[in-house]
């Protein structure tokens, strides 16, 4: 890998972590308002939904940092 790939991987990482956070907050947007609703099974689907991208994010930020 040239250290070009490697701060290009870094940059995407960082990317792909923050955009996760994006739709993280419109997961929880729809999951409060699913709990309303009382569409409970739709709303632990946003939950675990929102869980799945959390631990996505938290492995891109730690592919990230054993780039640096």
């Amino acid at each position: 890998m040239t250290d070009k790939q490697k701060l290009k991987l870094m940059k995407l990482c960082e990317h792909w972590a923050d955009h996760n956070d994006s739709h993280v907050e419109s997961f929880k947007k729809w999951h409060k308002i699913a709990k309303e609703m009382q569409l409970n099974e739709v709303a632990d689907d946003l939950m675990n939904a929102i869980e799945a991208m959390n631990k996505s994010t938290e492995f891109l930020i730690s592919a990230k940092q054993k780039l640096e």
